[in-house]
């Protein structure tokens, strides 16, 4: 019997019809969520996070008060982890890219299709699983350790370790921004040059982050090559780079893999963006 905990959903968009289109589009209970609470603006949604625990915000962009991006902004202050939609009327490519850095999980357009927003729950709701399972893991651990018997001293213990956990993937973020272009670049050999094991920096990582070491290594390139490409467009053809080379530049050898990998990230192909064909149509 499945008794893991239903995520809770905060839906946060200005269009009272929308939201109730959206609770009524998902079988939210049998994809591992309940909706827990609904919100017009940001100002508003800010308030019900500082009173209940969310695991996972769907927010519109553009909202009075308070639009989606800064509301998002505010929210990673208090809540790293915390998994996100966007879901919006605007095709524009610069809130695709603010999106993106605020750490949107899915950016859905509007109107919404069904089997889309499925398909992003599916992906997030393993992703939470994941994260309860190993937080489970380190509960057990702690009781193991004795912190049933002595509480202040593991508390002790803990703070020290977090301290140290902190410290120790600020170092392998530092490593990723320096070697990030070369294709060697791996889980494995940066933590060899941090002389950690493997496993515990991939666990460190994950539970400090909130995505894997090698998701973060994937948005760090695709990021990176966002930049260059939107340069080359902004430049002009004639001194724009290759997507081979772009590709190269942030550590793929293969551009036919490094293009299947931006799409699958940002929805559209290098291609587009490097041409230029890629534009806010409002």
């Amino acid at each position: 019997m499945n008794t893991a905990p239903l995520a809770r959903v905060l839906i946060v968009d200005d269009e009272y019809y929308f939201r109730q289109l959206l609770i009524r589009l998902v079988d939210w209970a049998s994809a591992g969520f309940e909706v827990a609470a609904e919100a017009e603006d940001g100002s508003a949604a800010l308030r019900i996070i500082g009173e209940q625990s969310i695991d996972l915000i769907i927010t519109d962009i553009e909202m009075p008060n308070m639009n989606g991006l800064d509301f998002i902004q505010e929210v990673r202050k208090l809540n790293s982890a915390v998994k996100l939609i966007f879901i919006t009327s605007y095709d524009n490519f610069s809130y695709a890219q603010q999106a993106i850095s605020l750490g949107a999980d899915h950016y859905l357009l509007k109107p919404v299709d069904e089997d889309a927003v499925e398909q992003a729950l599916t992906t997030i709701r393993a992703q939470l699983t994941e994260k309860w399972e190993a937080e489970r893991y380190i509960s057990r651990l702690k009781r193991q350790a004795g912190y049933v018997q002595d509480p202040e001293a593991w508390r002790g213990r803990e703070e020290k370790r977090q301290s140290s956990g902190t410290a120790l993937i600020g170092k392998a973020i530092a490593h990723v921004t320096s070697h990030y272009a070369e294709d060697t670049l791996s889980l494995q050999n940066t933590a060899s040059a941090l002389f950690v094991n493997p496993s515990y920096l991939s666990h460190a990582f994950k539970k400090e982050t909130g995505e894997s070491f090698v998701e973060y290594v994937t948005n760090v390139r695709l990021g990176k090559a966002m930049a260059l490409l939107s340069l080359g467009n902004s430049e002009g053809e004639a001194s724009a780079p290759k997507i081979a080379t772009i590709a190269r530049q942030v550590g793929y050898k293969d551009p036919f893999y490094f293009s299947k990998c931006f799409k699958k990230r940002y929805g559209i192909t290098p291609n587009k963006v490097h041409s230029g064909s890629y534009s806010d149509p409002y």
